[in-house]
C-alpha cells in the first residue's frame, strides 16, 4: 500500500513514528455504514516489533495511531469483485471508536458517476464506522441447546471482503505463479470450494436440519454437516466441500471441516493446502438473522488465519430457486481460440 498523508497523520509501513496508545490494543468489532449497505468485521491491534500493528479479518492493514487518533488503510472488494482501498479515520473515546471512511486519494468524476449509478459496484465508498470491544463468548463447555437453523436465507449484512492476507513464504511463492484465467476452478465450471464459495453472491444458504445432520444447499452445491460421531474412512480423497462434522456449544453450531481439496481462497490466488482446517460458527441473533463466521486455519500458507462473516435474514420461501448454470465449453473454446491449450496442459500441476 502507498504512503498517505491525510488529516495530519502519516500512514507508514511502521507506526513507530507516532505516539502509541495501548488503549487501542485488543480486538474490536467494526461496523461500516455506507448508506443502506452495512458491513462488519473484526479489527485486531497488537504490539509489534516496531510499534503497533493491525489486522482486519486476518488481513494486515497499514496503521497509524497518535494519541486518541487512529487511521488505517485496508483493501476490500466491491460486490462485483473490483478491488479497492478504504482509508478509515477515527478517534477512541469512552472505550469506543468512531469515525469516517473514504477513498485514500482523489476520486475521479467517472468513479463518482459509477457509485451513483451502481452502489454495489462503487470502488470509492464513503460512510461512517464504529468499533466496540469484541468480547468473544466462551461456549466451549456450554451444554448443547440446539436451535432450528432451517429455512431459506438471503444476505442481510456482509462481511469485509479482504483481499490481502498474511501469507507465508510458501503461500507467496504459490500465489506468484497463479493465473486467474487458466487456474481458477470456476473458470472451467468446477467447484470454487468451500472457502471461496462461502457467502459468494447467490450462495446464501438453504438449510434443512435433522437430528444427525444438517443439509446446506449453496447455489448448485449440496453440503452435509454430520452431527453424530461418524467419521470418514482412514484413506479418503479430498473434496471441494471437504468432510464436515458439527456439534452444539449452547445454541451455537460449531462446524469443523477437513479433507478439503487444495484450491484458492479468492480469485486472486491465495492458496489453500490439503492440510487446511475450517471452523465455522452459526447462531441466531436477536433480530432472527442467521450469523455465520468462517475461519481458515492453514499454517502451510497463512501466518494469520483469514476470516469471513455474514448475516442472513429469512427469505421468501415461495420463490423458486434455480442452481447457477455454467458451460465449460466456453472456457475450452476460448483456450482454443487464443492458442493456449499447450500452456493449459503444462499447468496441470496447478490443478487438483
Amino acid at each position: 500500500m502507498r504512503d498517505l498523508v491525510t488529516g495530519g497523520l502519516v500512514l507508514l509501513a511502521s507506526s513507530s513514528l507516532c505516539f502509541a496508545n495501548d488503549d487501542f490494543n485488543g480486538q474490536w468489532y467494526m461496523t461500516l455504514n455506507q448508506g443502506r449497505f452495512v458491513t462488519e468485521g473484526v479489527l485486531d491491534i497488537r504490539p509489534g516489533t516496531d510499534g503497533q500493528i493491525g489486522f482486519v479479518e486476518g488481513g494486515p492493514i497499514q496503521l497509524a495511531i497518535d494519541g486518541d487518533d487512529i487511521q488505517f488503510v485496508m483493501d476490500d472488494r466491491t460486490a462485483t469483485g473490483m478491488p479497492f482501498e478504504r482509508l478509515l479515520r477515527g478517534k477512541l473515546q469512552d472505550g469506543q471508536m468512531s469515525g469516517e471512511f473514504g477513498a485514500p486519494g482523489e476520486v475521479s468524476e467517472e468513479d463518482h458517476a459509477l457509485c451513483a449509478r451502481l452502489p454495489l459496484a462503487c470502488p470509492v465508498p464513503e460512510g461512517s464506522w464504529t468499533a466496540v470491544r469484541h468480547n468473544v463468548e466462551d461456549t466451549l463447555d456450554a451444554p448443547p441447546e440446539p436451535v432450528d437453523l432451517s429455512g431459506v436465507w438471503t444476505n442481510a449484512v456482509g462481511g469485509i471482503r479482504r483481499l490481502t492476507m498474511d501469507l507465508t513464504a510458501s503461500g507467496l511463492a504459490w500465489k506468484a505463479e497463479f493465473d486467474v484465467e487458466l487456474d481458477l476452478p470456476g473458470q472451467r465450471c468446477q467447484s470454487s470450494g468451500l472457502v471461496n464459495g462461502w457467502n459468494f453472491r447467490g450462495n446464501a444458504p438453504e438449510i434443512y436440519q435433522a437430528d444427525t445432520r444438517i443439509i446446506m444447499i449453496l447455489g448448485k452445491e449440496v453440503r452435509r454437516i454430520y452431527l453424530d460421531d461418524r467419521r470418514p474412512p482412514e484413506f479418503t480423497d479430498w473434496y471441494p466441500l471437504g468432510f464436515s462434522s458439527g456439534h452444539w456449544e449452547g445454541s451455537t453450531l460449531v462446524v469443523e471441516t477437513a479433507l478439503l481439496q487444495p484450491s484458492v481462497r479468492e480469485w486472486n490466488g491465495d492458496p489453500i493446502s490439503e492440510n487446511a482446517r475450517v471452523i465455522e460458527r452459526y447462531s441466531i441473533d436477536d433480530q432472527g438473522r442467521l450469523v455465520g463466521v468462517m475461519t481458515l486455519h492453514d499454517p502451510d500458507y497463512y501466518d494469520e488465519p483469514p476470516v469471513k462473516r455474514a448475516r442472513w435474514r429469512p427469505a421468501d420461501d415461495s420463490a423458486i430457486r434455480f442452481p447457477t448454470l455454467c458451460d465449460p465449453d466456453s472456457f475450452y473454446r476460448q483456450l482454443y481460440d487464443d492458442n493456449l491449450f499447450d500452456e493449459y496442459w503444462e499447468r496441470g500441476h496447478r490443478r487438483y
